[in-house]
């Protein structure tokens, strides 16, 4: 197993190389999905599965998908970036020293790092009866961190109202995907599984590799899905309901933790008997801001609509 994990990380840093030195956008970005993609088989073979479902969903799985988008909206002028000698040699040349110089810090650092037992992680397996849930991970980012759980649901909501602000405007009823070789039949067919598959990994999140990011990530798969085969479609106005479920995560989350202020004397400190639904619930809401969120920035758009026949 010594070879293959040679093996990979070698990849990786081949991989890393290519996505700054690509002579084409689109080279570099099949790159990183690719790099995405190792990276996801690199946190599985480290025992991270909850990284591995995030990395494989969303690193290379949506993210690659909003990149390909991108590129396809680029004017053809944008596609190639080239650039005239010695100017493309200095750029390729100052890319790899940035990334050698930051690859001797974090090697630098990492041998200064004294070989002690994880305190905090002792710490949280120590208070996990009193998390609600029996994930480690699930109970960090929702109990023991969820201040920046929190905030990463505000960042993205952020980045969703920023794309917004810049996109260009898209008129009802217009395409917002070129047609593909998956037939609505087969998209129709899928839709069911997915959505299943990503239900069911908000609800293993509480004792198992899973929880809100990974299951959001694959229902704005399903979302994708739709809108590829052109079941779905951008509209230009969003509706009050579509806004609400945005911030469905963000107003539970913080309604759950001001509302039992009273009662437990700190915010976001939930009582025993109330602990295991109120982390079901806030994963699911969760769930639900994050595949919207995601599905919009695929699609560029303020609001969704079924496509006409």
């Amino acid at each position: 197993m010594m070879l293959l994990d040679g093996v990979l990380a070698l990849l990786l840093l081949l991989l890393a190389g290519r996505c700054v030195t690509a002579a084409s956008l689109l080279q570099a970005i099949v790159a990183f999905i690719v790099l995405g993609l190792l990276l996801a088989l690199s946190w599985v073979r480290l025992q991270a599965p909850d990284l591995a479902l995030a990395e494989a969903a969303i690193g290379a799985g949506l993210l690659g998908v909003l990149l390909l988008g991108t590129w396809r909206h680029l004017p053809a002028s944008g596609i190639h970036h080239e650039f005239p000698w010695p100017w493309h040699g200095m750029k390729q040349a100052v890319s790899a020293l940035g990334g050698l110089a930051l690859a001797v810090m974090l090697a630098l650092a990492l041998h200064e790092t004294a070989p002690e037992p994880a305190a905090a992680g002792e710490t949280a397996l120590a208070q996990l009866d009193a998390a609600g849930v029996k994930q480690p991970v699930t109970a960090v980012l929702l109990n023991f961190r969820a201040y920046d759980t929190l905030l990463e649901m505000g960042v993205l909501l952020m980045a969703l109202i920023g794309a917004l602000i810049v996109r260009r405007p898209l008129q009802d009823g217009s395409r917002i995907a070129p047609a593909t070789l998956l037939s609505p039949s087969l998209a129709r067919l899928f839709l069911p599984p997915i959505l299943l598959i990503g239900l069911y990994l908000v609800w293993a999140g509480a004792y198992s590799p899973g929880g809100a990011f990974q299951g959001g990530a694959v229902l704005a798969g399903a979302g994708v899905m739709l809108a590829l085969t052109g079941l779905l479609r951008g509209a230009s106005v969003d509706g009050l309901w579509l806004r609400g479920l945005l911030a469905l995560g963000a107003i539970v989350f913080t309604t759950a933790g001001v509302l039992l202020v009273p009662v437990t004397g700190h915010f976001m400190a939930y009582p025993d008997g109330l602990v295991t639904p109120l982390m079901v619930l806030i994963e699911f809401s969760l769930a639900i801001s994050i595949a919207l969120s995601l599905l919009l920035l695929f699609t560029g758009t303020p609001g969704l609509a079924r496509s006409r026949p």
